[in-house]
């Protein structure tokens, strides 16, 4: 396990749709003739409409997580069984900690929406890079709000727009973004819980897909406790395997992260 491990487990793909919009014309006659003649524009689709606003009505709400893990970490079909920490403010920050079967930490890290930081335990080094540093595995459109969904099992509502395709699929219902060559897919149950996440970008060829399954009320609202990621980078592949033992949800959590004098630092 090296240093860049953590954030290749958590910075997979992502994208943004462009919002799109149209107005009907309008016709004119003279005032001498005919009042004038409003064509209104097309219904809405209610149909998709009441879906998307049911779907993020069903996303996790939260102050705070703190998730305790189980996880089979492969990379390049290297696999590690880790133990790993979670802790999320929600909009403000994710902390890692990662942990050998032994009880060792061998990496932590903490990401914002400015900065992504990382010890690695095993070489003695800190990395400190601004949060662009992700887009060096990633499109430049992730969001850290993007990060949060993908380990809550939310829909990516930044990227759900009046451009969304809505198909029914028997009891489940899949919907689509496209922008360009990037797309957001995603299929939700009978209950507007997210069971399929993918995110493609086919021109950069990057892929992340993420299956979502074990749901359990936590505060009267779903979790999955089971959440396997597989993401494709050009020539790296990573999936990881985790399974939540414990979630304990807007409780008062620590994101402590100090750098010992030994550790060498990169920027």
């Amino acid at each position: 396990m090296r240093k860049n491990i953590l954030t290749k487990i958590i910075f997979a793909l992502a994208f943004m749709i462009v919002l799109a919009g149209c107005r009907a014309k309008k016709e004119l006659l003279p005032a001498s003739e005919v009042p004038k003649v409003m064509v209104p524009e097309p219904a809405p689709d209610l149909t998709k409409k009441n879906k998307l606003d049911a779907v993020m009505e069903m996303n996790t709400v939260f102050k705070t997580l703190s998730i305790k893990a189980k996880a089979d970490l492969n990379i390049n079909n290297k696999s590690n069984d880790v133990n790993m920490n979670i802790r999320i403010r929600n909009n403000e920050a994710i902390w890692v900690s990662v942990t050998a079967l032994a009880g060792l930490e061998v990496a932590r890290a903490l990401i914002t929406a400015d900065s992504v930081k990382v010890l690695n335990r095993l070489d003695n080094i800190y990395l400190k890079k601004p949060f662009s540093y992700i887009y060096e595995f990633t499109n430049e459109r992730i969001t850290f709000q993007t990060l949060q969904s993908v380990l809550v099992g939310n829909a990516m509502t930044e990227f759900i727009s009046e451009s969304t395709e809505l198909n029914n699929e028997g009891e489940n219902a899949l919907l689509k973004t496209v922008l360009a060559s990037m797309n957001y897919n995603f299929t939700v149950d009978q209950q507007n819980k997210v069971l399929f996440t993918q995110l493609n970008d086919s021109s950069a060829g990057q892929e992340l897909l993420v299956n979502y399954t074990n749901f359990i009320s936590i505060n009267q609202q779903l979790i999955p406790h089971s959440v396997i990621m597989n993401s494709k980078a050009k020539n790296k592949a990573i999936s990881l395997d985790l399974n939540y033992l414990k979630i304990d949800m807007d409780g008062n959590v620590d994101l402590p992260f100090r750098v010992p004098e030994r550790f060498l630092i990169k920027n």
